[in-house]
């Protein structure tokens, strides 16, 4: 368990920061970590390291299809089996360990509480309605105070690296709020949340094998609400950015502000954001388009394959059961593949991305022709980036319009 709160701890306090970033090998000889785990903090390998984390927590033996696993290091007797855990980068799509069995009054409560609303899949994001004109007037929170205030529904996200790309702000909900409920995917994220607010509680044990993922989060969002009524004031953790491909987010601060409460968003480093500076992509460049997997095959969308295309959740590619670990992508990838192969061609060569998760991981980059992709290595964990095919067409009409307005002044 020392490399679990070594790493915890790295991640929240700013002086071990500074003084790893100076020294990293006197800080681990100091901290009293075994020569193997030094010799893998310090290289930073990122499968190696996802492996010896999840055999500090134990959590469940989950694995992902395909993934590679190195050699672990020798563990003491009492050390659990190496696993490979799940990632941020799939975002909504992962496996919790069940935790014990909740008081008989939370149960009940949630039995009261959990009432599933009638959805359109077609629309089941809420930016979709804010898009379509309804409900507008929710998306903004009035209140200069903001997370200072301690009221109503705080959502933050704990950004990809776990703990170090918390804000400051997010910090201060975890800690200052009455109540804590956290949905992440890794044991460190749970442990700097814990380390933060002792008394937060998982939220990820509503996740069940088989079930819709719509029902899932509802009973998610249902937990939320009820949880905010009680003690009017909550903070909610999720993994990356709280308002990429979370439902259950977005839709909590929807109903919460449909009943007159107060609830807000707090942002932080996303999957694309971390993929930006690992690959170096200048969008003012290069452009981008972002398309969650599904529904950019579902959707006639008139994109540019001169531009760069990010897609979203591709290890989860047309499911709608919750259903890890999702062995069965790979024929409905060929689909995927087989479009793209129509705007950029078999060979066109494309980036399977994975953000690192802790604080010494590197990222995870494979490249890939496109024909390729549905046998791709890391596919089970990754967000897939297209890069622009070609310079795009200039626009000799603009560029002479933009001319005679610059000639005028």
């Amino acid at each position: 368990m020392k490399l679990l709160h070594f790493l915890a701890d790295l991640a929240t306090d700013t002086e071990l920061m500074s003084a790893f970033r100076n020294a990293p090998g006197e800080v681990l000889r100091t901290r009293g970590l075994r020569e193997q785990d030094q010799i893998l903090l310090l290289s930073g390998d990122p499968i190696a390291l996802r492996m010896a984390v999840a055999a500090a927590a134990c959590p469940p033996a989950v694995m992902l299809e395909e993934f590679p696993q190195p050699d672990p290091p020798e563990e003491p007797e009492e050390s659990g089996a190496a696993v490979a855990f799940p990632s941020p980068a799939m975002l909504e799509e992962f496996p919790q360990p069940d935790p014990p069995e909740e008081p008989e009054e939370i149960a009940a409560h949630e039995a009261e509480t959990h009432q599933v609303e009638p959805l359109d899949i077609d629309l089941d994001l809420a930016q979709d309605a804010v898009l379509a004109g309804k409900n507008a007037g929710w998306i903004s929170d009035e209140d200069p105070s903001g997370v200072w205030s301690g009221k109503g529904l705080t959502v933050v996200g704990m950004g990809m690296r776990a703990g170090l790309h918390m804000t400051a702000e997010t910090r201060l909900a975890i800690e200052k709020s009455a109540r804590v409920l956290y949905l992440v995917s890794d044991p460190v994220s749970e442990a700097c949340i814990r380390k933060l607010n002792s008394a937060a509680q998982p939220l990820g044990h509503l996740y069940k094998i088989g079930k819709p993922r719509i029902e899932i989060y509802e009973t998610i969002i249902a937990r939320i609400l009820g949880e905010l009524e009680t003690h009017g004031d909550l903070c909610v953790a999720f993994y990356g950015h709280p308002g990429v491909l979370t439902y259950p987010a977005w839709e909590s601060i929807r109903r919460a502000r449909a009943t007159g409460k107060r609830a807000r968003m707090l942002p932080a480093i996303s999957t694309e954001d971390s993929l930006f500076a690992d690959l170096g992509i200048d969008i003012g460049r290069a452009g981008l388009q972002s398309f969650e997997a599904t529904r950019f095959l579902y959707y006639s969308y008139n994109f540019d394959p001169c531009a760069g295309l990010l897609l979203w959740q591709v290890s989860v590619l047309g499911e709608n059961e919750w259903n890890p670990p999702h062995t069965g992508v790979r024929p409905r990838l060929e689909v995927l593949a087989a479009y793209l192969e129509k705007f950029y061609g078999p060979k066109h060569e494309v980036f399977l991305y994975h953000a690192p998760e802790y604080p010494t991981s590197r990222s995870l980059v494979e490249r890939v022709a496109l024909c390729d992709l549905p046998r791709a290595e890391f596919i089970s964990i990754s967000t897939l980036y297209v890069p622009p095919r070609g310079q795009p067409q200039r626009n000799e009409e603009n560029i002479r319009a933009l001319a005679q307005a610059t000639a005028r002044k």
